[in-house]
């Protein structure tokens, strides 16, 4: 609430004038159109709530409410047959909201996109929020040293001579080019680099030698972390997710070679996971799905379009984390 401050002046001949009354709280009118966010479909009968007001969407979809208060209200928008969309309100954001709400159906499958970018459903969704530049290091790399926790990464490499093979730098650039799919189109033609290190130069774990914001990937041929790894068919993608972090994918001789597996890989660098718990769902690129060489099934297009509609951090079934707005 707004208020007017008093401020007494002394007045040797002034009349006794009355104090300024305060200010009323502002009045706004927020509108817009409710749709199904896979089909478009419009949604009638849809509650909206923004703070104790609400209102009903018409026949086509439509709605408007006014709302006088100040702040941040909390926002709903609520319908049968869909899955509660939660936000919040900026009074002094967009007078235009139109919400996009999920089916219960449709195509939509809320343990799958849990599985896919929740840890099932225990966390907030954690995907990029500005594309990643990708870097192809042009030179394959020896493992020197492996972790002793069970998981047998490499935790120092060294620069070899030989370089990557045609074919791993082919299916890295072939991926990326799917990053449409993977995004609903959010993402695309991220800035591609190579760098080739010079021989001999060690590289540590978790540093990467990589810039912030950039996603480097490296090929192990035939040795200590190949033979550690099904003999060179393993890959390993290690990132925050953040344009303050640096991110390294690391292809084994055999990975590299397959589509699927590379891309798998990058849709890790794009917020796609597969957390213990379950089963690897079948029909995903994160399980075994295998379809056109890429691996990208029509669910994951689906459900990554969705991810990317929502700010990082959405938390299930739909709602905003702390802070974020809907306008």
């Amino acid at each position: 609430m707004i208020y007017a401050v008093l401020l007494g002046v002394a007045c040797g001949g002034c009349g006794g004038g009355s104090p300024t009354a305060p200010s009323a709280t502002t009045t706004t009118t927020f509108s817009g159109i409710v749709t199904n966010i896979v089909t478009g479909a419009v949604v009638a009968g849809a509650t909206i709530t923004i703070g104790t007001v609400l209102a009903t969407s018409a026949s086509d979809g439509t709605y408007s409410l006014a709302v006088t208060t100040a702040g941040t209200p909390s926002f709903s928008a609520a319908a049968p047959g869909y899955y509660t969309r939660e936000s919040a309100v900026s009074m002094s954001g967009s007078k235009t909201i139109n919400p996009e709400i999920i089916p219960q159906g449709d195509g939509f499958n809320l343990e799958f996109f849990n599985w896919l970018f929740r840890e099932n459903g225990t966390k907030g969704t954690e995907r990029p929020v500005v594309i990643p530049n990708y870097e192809i290091w042009t030179r394959q790399m020896q493992c020197t040293e492996l972790s002793t926790d069970g998981y047998d990464a490499c935790k120092r490499m060294i620069v070899i001579a030989d370089s990557i093979p045609a074919i791993y730098e082919e299916n890295i650039r072939s991926g990326i080019a799917q990053f449409g799919r993977l995004t609903g189109g959010a993402f695309t033609n991220p800035t591609i680099t190579t760098k080739t290190h010079p021989v001999d130069l060690v590289i540590s774990r978790n540093d990467w030698l990589t810039a912030n914001g950039t996603v480097s990937l490296s090929y192990f041929p035939a040795g200590l972390w190949s033979d550690a790894n099904s003999d060179g068919n393993n890959a390993y993608m290690s990132m925050g997710l953040s344009s303050t972090q640096p991110g390294h994918i690391l292809h084994g001789w055999r990975a590299a070679e397959d589509l699927g597996i590379v891309t798998h890989e990058l849709a890790h660098s794009l917020g796609y996971g597969h957390p213990s718990g379950r089963e690897k769902w079948p029909d995903s690129i994160m399980g075994d799905y295998q379809d056109g060489g890429y691996g990208i099934s029509a669910a994951d297009e689906l459900h990554g379009r969705i991810l990317y509609k929502r700010p990082y951090g959405s938390l299930t079934p739909d709602r905003d984390p702390a802070g974020a707005t809907i306008n």
